[in-house]
């Protein structure tokens, strides 16, 4: 796979960013929420934003965070 561009990794570190937010606030909500529909809601959500969070990971692992 080639290497990032600087503006590429940025971007993907923006995007790194707004996935971890959007886990920890998914399952803040689902831990402090009473009704189990919602509930289920943002344990659903926090398990696709750690799902989108750690192919990001894994796609700066595979490029070494190297830009060019």
């Amino acid at each position: 796979m080639e290497q990032l561009t600087q503006m590429e990794l940025l971007q993907l570190e923006e995007l790194l960013g707004a996935e971890e937010l959007a886990v920890k606030k998914s399952r803040f909500y689902a831990e402090n929420c009473r009704d189990a529909e919602i509930k289920k809601f943002f344990q659903e959500s926090t398990r696709v934003h750690q799902g989108h969070l750690e192919g990001l990971i894994e796609q700066m692992r595979s490029l070494n965070g190297k830009a060019h």
